[in-house]
């Protein structure tokens, strides 16, 4: 069976690693617990790192979070749904009035739900446009069992490309700047997701009114979530797969595409496929191997002429880009063993 073999002392180290950087830019560390489907022994070591709340996007995550962490701030990064009960975290974002108005009705006078306000700034997915912000947060504003926390954005998790990002940013600044403009409070401003991580190890200056970021690929795969790089001081290698080979031979190819490789190589049929990782990418601890396809059950491997192919039976690791993560360790037929404390 495959395994993700996951190091809690990694996860820890790169939370120290990510909130340090984040508190010299005067910015607090919200981590993401999705990829890990709230484990509670990775949002630990988040909350141990630095982490000064937790985020996730599905309710059974929330409730596995509140059992284990009963004084955390949990925050519900996923927009309410209107057709089923859910579970609304101490903050939750919303983008419209009809969203709005559901958290609102889960709320009592006495202890109104806080809510973040989601601007669209670019990437295109979630996110009220600029035109309507202020229609939307004087409903909350008016609305007395809802408290308006703040405003946050995401971005390059859709269609936002690279170069937009530092628009992004200043497009949520100007969208704060607006609401205090007109009155409203506008405590916190988060600024996006673990793409940002790639400006500040660059040296470049946030707007002043972002306040936190979300984080959740930086801390589980020491990287950056816009060009995929390691964060200095983070390690790559929190989260490792292994599966077996289940077959070795050289094998001719008809199309070119399928080269890995020049010339004739060997090839290896790896025992993971779609099912476990989606299209996420892979990346082999071996240099010596590079992915040439996957079907729904395996994975094809080429072996590098003058390399070493892997016996039939041998686990070969790779390290997973964060699609490949989240379906991995969603998969049930991949084993999840934690290692650290």
């Amino acid at each position: 069976m495959p395994e993700l073999r996951v190091d809690l002392d990694a996860i820890g180290r790169n939370a120290e690693v990510v909130a340090s950087l984040l508190r010299a830019h005067g910015l607090d560390l919200v981590g993401v617990t999705k990829g890990c489907r709230g484990e509670p022994r990775v949002a630990a070591v988040m909350l141990a790192g630095g982490a000064v709340a937790l985020a996730d996007t599905r309710d059974q995550n929330l409730h596995r979070l509140r059992s284990a962490f009963p004084g955390a701030e949990l925050h519900r990064i996923h927009l309410p749904s209107l057709s089923e009960p859910f579970d609304p975290g101490d903050v939750t974002y919303v983008t419209s009035p009809e969203g709005a108005r559901v958290v609102a009705a889960l709320g009592s006078a006495g202890a109104p739900r806080r809510v973040t306000i989601q601007v669209e700034t670019g990437d295109e997915r979630e996110g009220v446009p600029a035109e309507l912000l202020l229609d939307l947060a004087g409903l909350v504003a008016e609305e007395p069992r809802l408290f308006l926390e703040g405003l946050s954005t995401n971005y390059a998790c859709f269609l936002g490309p690279p170069a937009g990002l530092a628009a992004s940013l200043e497009g949520v600044a100007q969208a704060a700047r607006a609401l205090r403009s007109a009155g409203f409070p506008v405590g916190r401003v988060s600024g996006g997701n673990s793409s940002v991580l790639w400006l500040l190890t660059r040296g470049h200056r946030l707007p002043e009114e972002v306040t936190e970021l979300r984080c959740g690929e930086a801390l589980l795969l020491g990287q950056d979530a816009l060009y995929y790089e390691p964060v200095p001081g983070c390690l790559t290698g929190a989260c490792v797969l292994r599966a077996e080979v289940l077959e070795e031979y050289t094998k001719s190819s008809e199309t070119n595409h399928t080269r890995a490789f020049q010339g004739r190589a060997r090839r290896v049929v790896v025992g993971i496929g779609r099912q476990d990782l989606s299209g996420g990418r892979v990346r082999f601890l071996d240099p010596g191997l590079a992915e040439v396809g996957r079907s729904a059950d395996y994975l094809v491997a080429e072996v590098e002429a003058g390399s070493s192919a892997p016996a039939v039976g041998q686990a070969i690791e790779m390290l997973p880009a964060y699609e490949a993560l989240v379906a991995a360790w969603t998969s049930p037929y991949v084993e999840v063993r934690f290692g650290g404390p």
